[in-house]
């Protein structure tokens, strides 16, 4: 099967979004805006043999985030950035397949079904440019077809005219012959207005020269969304958290309120486990099954919370492990926290982690019953069965089977059962 090398354009500024962050390291739903366009490309692995990015912007910056995440995909430098013709120009040297497929890494919302698509119904042509029909004001740029419906050209709204009604607008996806791609790259000229050398006038010179345009038309312009603004970038957001949130509910969790529920890219949950209303959940978080959490609870970075566990309202988790059949119900913190099944967690609990040049870790054993408004110091372990009396300061190890009260706790007696 013939192979594609896949180039993603990520070397922009993003001045439109009053950042000093590069665009493409915005995130959306946890992640980067280019991650989510590689993350289509890598899952194509049958098609996609290669991937290039072209990064010039803070290029040290975004190739590291890339790298975190890609290790396999290559960066290439843009020292001046000239536009996305000379983008690809700069890649060149290294592209190993005849085929070149481009996308833009602003762009986080296509499909890699939507991809695939394309990829298998347009091998056989020279050319092929993406596009949808989007309607109301837009930067994008316009399909221009002869009378004959063949792709003529793409050009900006403002060189059209305040009349002109092009509702087809390119995505800024392109599937090239590698030939025919960078044969003609060097017959565009700088935009003297701009100063940069636009890849789309490429079309236009290769409809001169006879050579066909063909076009894969989307459905909907939902995936083509480019960020350009921090407006763009919010409406991806609430894009891409609905197609996340979908994904859980066709896996059998019950969202009771999707549109008060965030969850990042990346989180695992089990099925028949119920989120409530203005839950936060950060990516890299896994969630068991028959699961309760919220309402109004944030779990973050990389928590585990196993099977049967119940997290309430007021909740934060942070970095730690809670074990099966837990039950944290009302208001608390636990960072740096293993909990052993079984444990209950009164309200008001609250892990002392960090003491003010390091974070400490802490253990609640199995069955362990944590009194309300008990604070642990870490470092410290409650054994297993331990308990805490309400409104305890616990700075030194509970042992298995003991209670502990006072400020600061001290044991009171063992615990029956």
């Amino acid at each position: 099967m013939e192979k594609i090398t896949a180039i993603v354009l990520a070397a922009g500024k993003g001045v439109r979004m009053k950042s000093s962050i590069p665009k493409v390291l915005h995130e959306v739903a946890g992640r980067p805006l280019v991650y989510h366009v590689l993350q289509q490309l890598v899952g194509l692995e049958k098609h996609i043999d290669q991937i290039l990015v072209v990064v010039g912007y803070q290029a040290k910056l975004v190739e590291k985030e890339i790298k975190k995440h890609f290790p396999g995909v290559q960066c290439i430098y843009q020292k001046k950035l000239l536009g996305t013709a000379d983008a690809l120009r700069c890649a060149k040297d290294k592209v190993s397949h005849d085929k070149v497929l481009i996308l833009c890494g602003d762009a986080p919302l296509i499909r890699r079904s939507t991809l695939a698509s394309l990829i298998s119904s347009k091998k056989k042509s020279s050319c092929c440019v993406v596009s949808a029909c989007k309607d109301g004001k837009n930067s994008l740029g316009r399909i221009i077809r002869d009378s004959k419906g063949r792709v003529k050209a793409i050009r900006e709204a403002i060189e059209l005219g305040a009349g002109a009604n092009h509702r087809e607008v390119n995505s800024g996806i392109y599937l090239f012959d590698r030939k025919i791609l960078f044969s003609n790259l060097k017959k565009i000229e700088k935009n003297k207005k701009k100063g940069e050398y636009f890849l789309t006038d490429i079309i236009e010179i290769l409809y001169g020269q006879g050579i066909p345009v063909d076009s894969y038309m989307l459905e909907s312009d939902e995936e083509i969304l480019g960020i350009n603004t921090q407006k763009d970038l919010h409406l991806a957001e609430k894009i891409m958290r609905s197609r996340l949130l979908e994904q859980y509910i066709d896996k059998g969790v019950r969202i009771i309120d999707p549109e008060t529920t965030f969850i990042e890219e990346g989180v695992k949950i089990g099925k028949n486990t119920v989120i409530f209303p203005f839950t936060f959940i950060e990516k890299g978080v896994i969630i068991g099954a028959n699961c309760s959490l919220g309402p109004f609870i944030h779990v973050r970075g990389n928590s585990r919370i196993n099977n049967d566990t119940h997290l309430g309202n007021y909740v934060e988790v942070n970095r730690s492990v809670i074990g099966k059949n837990v039950k944290m119900k009302h208001f608390g913190y636990l960072g740096d926290t293993a909990v052993e099944g079984d444990a209950n967690i009164g309200a008001g609990t609250v892990v002392a982690n960090f003491d003010g040049k390091r974070k400490h870790k802490t253990h609640i054993g199995k069955e362990a019953f944590i009194g309300s408004d008990t604070i642990l110091v870490a470092p410290v372990k409650v054994g297993k069965k331990g308990a805490t009396g309400a409104g305890s300061v616990v700075t030194k190890d509970v042992k298995a089977g003991t209670v502990v009260v006072g400020v600061p706790a001290k044991i009171l007696k063992k615990r029956k059962g």
